[in-house]
């Protein structure tokens, strides 16, 4: 891994893909191999399912950019992310498409049965995260993907909180698309994300960016072939070469292990953290098997960016404050007039001392 990281800089100007040179080959093949690992984390039929791109928000922005027409009609749950929100926001004045929010149930999970209820003839499109960025709250993906799939409504997943932190098989999940960047739960660097397509979706979606692929170059029209209908351009080799080095570490057994131990983490850290007088967690109640290590705190009336300043600079604690890029989420938590919320998120290198300096910290600031 080592090496690979260190090799990643000095071949950064080389294109893979765009030449029959030995060093663009070997490239090539590197990428091709974390292609292959990726799609065995995923589930997925096939590493030509999963397409490169240069972020999770890109992806996003592929999908729904890609396939909704004037006219369509999107469900959407109001948990969801700005990468998701904006798109949608962009095209209801551009097309224009409608969209219907659905808001989770009192235990902070989106229904089956609330989706159903805002499906109409001309529904193109159901968007679900795949958990939470503010609840931690894992959604029941697999039931909404099936009652899609029985009325030949597309689905696509936001997985950017789970993809590394949870293990995942889209084809039993029954999605047909599913969005993430790379950077969080598989540690690749930044700038560096994919989305998956389920077989035959390449004939219903158009490509977001046009140009070079290094493949029928004789055609002014983007090439059939996947996945490099929607790579145009130079792939981020850096950032794939490191996605590269990490999948040799994130693989699904490491993900399994890991899932266990973060649940673990997680669920002693709420129980320390309810005791706290003054000391809110939203959605603390949820079932230790549907959430993940993401925690949202309000102590008392304090704004939370400066409860996170104090964290950082006093007890070197990194946290995030504010709304976290899901305005409807905090709507529904009742936490946008305050300005969001702190959030704890937990991960590969968390530790229980990290959940123990956590806990007394917010025992100090509580007391303060």
């Amino acid at each position: 891994m080592g090496e690979r990281l260190g090799r990643y800089f000095a071949e950064a100007s080389l294109s893979a893909g765009r030449g029959s040179y030995r060093r663009a080959e070997l490239l090539g093949r590197e990428i091709s191999a974390a292609r292959a690992a990726l799609a065995t984390i995923l589930g997925a039929e096939s590493p030509d399912r999963v397409v490169f791109t240069g972020g999770g928000t890109e992806a996003l922005n592929l999908a729904i950019r890609g396939l909704l027409r004037p006219g369509d009609h999107v469900i959407a749950s109001v948990l969801e992310h700005n990468s998701v929100l904006r798109p949608l926001a962009w095209l209801k004045q551009q097309l224009p498409i409608s969209v219907s929010y659905v808001s989770p149930e009192p235990a902070g999970r989106i229904s089956a049965a609330g989706v159903l209820r805002e499906l109409r003839p001309e529904t193109r499109l159901i968007c679900c995260l795949h958990a939470s960025n503010v609840t931690g709250g894992v959604q029941p993906v697999e039931e909404i993907c099936q009652v899609a799939r029985e009325r030949g409504v597309l689905t696509l997943i936001d997985a950017a909180q789970t993809v590394g932190h949870l293990p995942l098989d889209v084809r039993a999940m029954g999605c047909d698309l599913l969005a993430a960047p790379a950077h969080k739960g598989l540690l690749a660097p930044l700038g560096v994300g994919f989305l998956y397509l389920a077989k035959g979706l390449e004939q219903r979606l158009e490509p977001l960016i046009l140009g070079g692929t290094g493949t029928q170059s004789e055609r002014e029209t983007p090439p059939a072939d996947m996945p490099g209908r929607y790579e145009a351009g130079s792939l981020n080799v850096p950032g794939l070469l490191g996605l590269a080095a990490a999948l040799e570490t994130v693989s699904p057994d490491y993900i399994l292990r890991e899932s266990l131990r973060q649940r673990e983490l997680t669920s002693s850290l709420i129980t320390e953290l309810q005791a706290i007088p003054g000391l809110v967690v939203h959605q603390a109640n949820l079932p230790a098997d549907e959430r993940i290590g993401v925690i949202s705190l309000s102590l008392g009336d304090q704004d939370p960016r400066i409860v996170e300043t104090i964290l950082d600079s006093h007890f070197g604690i990194e946290v995030r404050s504010g709304l976290h890029c899901a305005p409807r989420a905090h709507r529904w938590l009742g936490t946008l007039e305050q300005g969001g919320t702190v959030r704890l998120s937990l991960g590969h290198t968390t530790s229980a001392a990290d959940v123990a300096r956590a806990v007394r910290a917010f025992r100090e600031l509580s007391a303060a």
